[in-house]
């Protein structure tokens, strides 16, 4: 091409410039490409021409003549076109099919104006996408929103996949959809169950509750109380108080704040350990208790009975004389009918003398042991009164 040039009224145009400039700077129309290729032989480089057959505008780039528009379909053959305005295609209430290609075979958006319906194919013409009428299905494909979902309508189909967070409720759905056994009885969500059995396994816990049912009988729910545990170590069980009659054998050691014990006469007590103290109201069978009498050997020359010396025989055993003398009962709380043996083993004499507020009966108001080897008892008769028997002087 030789540039661009102007002419101006009367200007004459010769074969020349006809050929320099208005045949390369002018749309060149031919019947079809048969025509356009007998008339231009050598085509310049930007040349334009259109096809009245064909009705195909075309664009010689150097190299051949390619298809730019379609005038029929409207088709816009490569490069990249920008549109700024509003692009409509149709009109209201007669609109055209839309297409959109991909660079891969098959694959296309369409919005299909017959049908009211977008529609996105995958490869080998599988739908991926199809929106009619507000209902989308997606037949491949994952679905990924980052954003909450709302749903007014009914959700269908499967759902798979990372799990997430789902709230709302289902209104149609009324089973699972694989059943579960819940202690040994198949549960699918259309009726509540009571499990048959619960499987449960030995323990070496220290601090296990025990469980509780509120009802003999029901459908109830296990509970426990701090009153109540077991140590699986050393096999305790212990609760803070026990009502009720107890029958059969026990075995192991009873401890804790003495109480009453009721029941027949037992028969065959074989042994009892060792008895630091029975207390025993009542009249008592003779021959019914029997127990060796315990000592208290004392050796000094003055000693004060203690509440441990009730029941007991103390003995006194020295050379010199010696006092032994009863507390009043604010010191040591002796329970009235007390008895308490007092043997003198020493040459020295032994005398029972009163504490503050005491007094103490005896033949005579004779207090002495008479003799080595002499006794008399002690017996309490009232808060601060004993009486004393035996061999006195």
């Amino acid at each position: 091409m030789t540039g661009f040039r102007t002419w101006s009224t009367g200007d004459s145009v010769s074969a020349a410039d006809f050929t320099s400039y208005i045949a390369t700077q002018s749309v060149l129309i031919f019947a079809d490409a048969s025509a356009r290729s007998s008339a231009v032989a050598s085509p310049v480089n930007g040349m334009v021409s259109s096809l009245t057959t064909d009705h195909v505008i075309s664009i010689y780039n150097g190299s051949a003549w390619v298809d730019i528009i379609d005038i029929d379909t409207l088709t816009v053959s490569g490069g990249n076109y920008t549109v700024t305005g509003t692009m409509t295609y149709g009109a209201s209430g007669s609109g055209v099919d839309v297409t959109f290609h991909s660079g891969t075979s098959g694959d296309y958006l369409l919005w299909d104006s017959s049908e009211e319906k977008l529609i996105l194919e995958g490869t080998n013409g599988a739908t991926v996408l199809d929106v009619t009428d507000g209902n989308v299905a997606i037949a491949d494909g994952t679905l990924s929103v980052s954003g909450a979902i709302t749903a007014t309508g009914g959700v269908t189909g499967n759902v798979s996949g990372s799990s997430g967070s789902t709230t709302g409720n289902a209104a149609t759905a009324t089973a699972l959809e694989t059943a579960r056994n819940i202690g040994g009885v198949s549960f699918d969500g259309t009726a509540a169950i009571v499990p048959g059995t619960i499987t449960v396994a030995d323990t070496t816990d220290t601090t296990c509750s025990v469980a509780l049912f509120e009802s003999a009988t029901g459908d109830l729910a296990p509970k426990t109380d701090g009153g109540a545990t077991y140590n699986a170590g050393t096999g305790t069980l212990t609760a803070t108080a026990f009502a009720g009659a107890l029958t059969g054998n026990v075995t192991g050691n009873a401890s804790g704040t003495a109480a009453t014990v009721t029941g027949a006469a037992q028969s065959a007590i074989t042994s009892v350990g060792t008895l630091t103290s029975l207390d025993v109201t009542g009249a008592v069978t003779a021959g019914s208790v029997v127990a060796p009498l315990a000592i208290n050997a004392q050796t000094g020359t003055t000693y004060t009975f203690v509440l441990a010396d009730a029941g007991k025989m103390v003995t006194s055993s020295n050379g010199s004389a010696q006092t032994l003398t009863v507390p009043p009962n604010s010191s040591v709380a002796y329970a009235t009918g007390t008895q308490i043996i007092v043997q003198a083993i020493g040459s020295g004499t032994a005398t029972l003398a009163e504490g503050s507020g005491v007094t103490i009966n005896s033949k005579d108001s004779n207090k002495d042991i008479d003799g080595q080897y002499a006794a008399a008892t002690l017996i309490k008769t009232a808060t601060d009164a004993w009486s004393l028997i035996g061999a006195l002087a």
